[in-house]
C-alpha cells in the first residue's frame, strides 16, 4: 500500500450574510405533504428519495415506498436505502434474543430477493448503489451478534470482502462500486478506516486522535468523508485532510458530500455551540442559523438541508444561494430533514398539531429564491 500522508490545513471560516433566523415559512415557495402511513398504522419514517420522487421508508414494522401519492407495503422490516432505479434495501429481523437473525433483502418492482449470506446472523446493510450492489456485516453465527464478516451483492452473487472483526461497518458504496467502512478491534489500538474497490480492500490513511472511525459517504470522485472522534476527515487518494473549524463531524448520512466535493456537518463556535457546517473548497463555512444546528444533507445543485434548534426544538431548514429557510411542520414545533433529492423534494419527520410524529416531504419550488422576495 502507498505512504498514508496527513494534511492538516489551516484554519479558514466563512460566515455567510445570512438573515439572524431563517425566513418564514412560506406557501408559495414551499409545499409540505404528509406521507401517509400503512392503513390502520399510526407511525412512518422515510429514510431516503431518489430522483424520480420515489421515497423509501417504514411503517409500524413494515418498509414502505411512497411515490405519485400511493404508499405501497413492502413487507416486514425497515427500508434502509432507495437507488435511483426504485430498488429498496429492506432490513428484516427475524429473531432478536438468541439467535440473533436479521437478513437483508432487494425488494423492486413488486419481487424481493433475500441477498443474506448462508449460515450469517445478524446482518446489517444501509447502502445500495444504482447497480444494486449492496455492501453488508454479519455475524458468522446467528448465537452471536458482533459484526465479524463483510460481503458484497453483485449481479446476483456474494462476495467476501474482508474478515477480522469483530466489529466491522461497511455504510458506503457509490456508483462505481467504491465500498469504505470502518474495523474496530475488542481490544487494543487498531482502529482504522478502510475502502475496497471490488474484493481488494486497503486501509485509509490514520487520522490523529484516539478513538474509533466512522465513515458516512464518498462521491463518484472517490472521495471518502467521515470522522474519528469529534474530527471530520476527508480522504482522497492516499491523503486524509484533517476539515478546518476544530470541534466537529460529518454527516452521518449517505448525503454527506455532493459530486462537487462540498461536505456538510457541523462544528462547534467559541462557546461550544453546535453550527450547521459546509466544507467547500478546502473552506469551512458557517451557515448563520440559530444554533445548536447541523447541516444533515447537500444534493449535487449545492442545496444543504439541516435542523436549528434556538426554540430547544429542531426545525428543519432549506440553505440555498446563500439563503435559509424554515421548512415549516406538519402543525407542530418540531421537524428534521433525513434526505433530499436534485428536483426540490426534502423528506424527514415533523410533528403533527397533536404531538404525534409523522413523516413529512416538503416541495420546494426550484426556482426559489431568484423568483420570490
Amino acid at each position: 500500500m502507498p505512504q498514508s500522508r496527513l494534511l492538516i490545513p489551516l484554519l479558514l471560516v466563512v460566515t455567510l450574510p445570512l438573515p439572524a433566523t431563517p425566513v418564514a415559512h412560506a406557501a408559495d415557495r414551499v409545499t409540505t405533504i404528509e406521507l401517509p402511513p400503512l392503513p390502520g398504522r399510526t407511525s412512518a419514517d422515510p429514510v431516503g428519495v431518489n430522483d424520480a420522487g420515489q421515497i423509501a421508508g417504514a411503517s409500524a414494522g413494515h418498509a414502505v415506498l411512497w411515490h405519485r401519492g400511493q404508499t405501497t407495503d413492502l413487507g416486514r422490516g425497515h427500508a434502509t436505502a432507495i437507488n435511483r432505479r426504485g430498488q429498496v434495501l429492506v432490513l428484516e429481523q427475524l429473531s432478536g434474543s438468541g439467535p440473533y437473525v436479521q437478513h437483508p433483502r432487494i425488494w423492486h418492482n413488486g419481487a424481493t430477493t433475500d441477498i443474506a449470506p448462508e449460515g450469517a446472523g445478524w446482518v446489517s446493510a444501509t447502502a445500495i448503489n444504482a447497480d444494486g450492489v449492496v455492501p453488508m456485516t454479519y455475524s458468522t453465527s446467528p448465537y452471536g451478534y458482533h459484526q465479524d464478516a463483510s460481503s458484497l451483492w453483485k449481479d446476483g452473487r456474494l462476495l467476501g470482502l474482508r474478515g477480522g472483526g469483530p466489529h466491522l461497518s461497511v455504510p458506503v458504496v457509490n456508483d462505481r462500486g467504491l465500498v469504505a467502512g470502518t474495523h474496530l478491534p475488542m481490544s487494543g489500538t487498531d482502529s482504522h478506516a478502510f475502502r475496497c474497490q471490488e474484493t481488494s480492500c486497503a486501509r485509509l490513511a490514520a487520522a490523529p486522535g484516539d478513538g474509533g472511525y466512522q465513515v458516512s459517504a464518498a462521491n463518484e470522485s472517490g472521495v471518502v468523508v467521515g470522522a474519528r472522534a469529534t474530527l471530520p476527515l476527508r480522504w482522497e487518494g492516499d491523503t486524509v485532510t484533517v476539515l478546518p473549524g476544530g470541534v466537529g463531524e460529518v454527516s452521518a448520512n449517505p448525503q454527506a458530500i455532493n459530486e462537487r466535493g462540498d461536505i456538510v456537518g457541523w462544528t462547534q463556535d467559541a462557546a461550544g455551540v453546535r453550527q450547521a457546517t459546509v466544507w467547500r473548497g478546502g473552506r469551512q463555512v458557517v451557515l448563520e442559523v440559530p444554533g445548536p444546528a447541523e447541516a444533515v444533507a447537500i444534493n449535487d445543485s449545492g442545496d444543504i438541508v439541516g435542523w436549528s434548534s434556538s426554540s430547544g426544538q429542531r426545525r428543519a431548514f432549506l440553505w440555498r444561494h446563500g439563503r435559509a429557510a424554515d421548512l415549516g411542520t406538519l402543525g407542530g414545533a418540531y421537524s428534521v430533514p433525513v434526505a433530499l433529492n436534485n428536483i426540490g423534494v426534502i423528506v424527514g419527520r415533523s410533528t403533527a398539531a397533536d404531538g404525534t410524529y409523522r413523516a413529512v416531504k416538503w416541495q420546494v419550488r426550484l426556482d426559489w429564491p431568484t423568483s420570490v422576495g
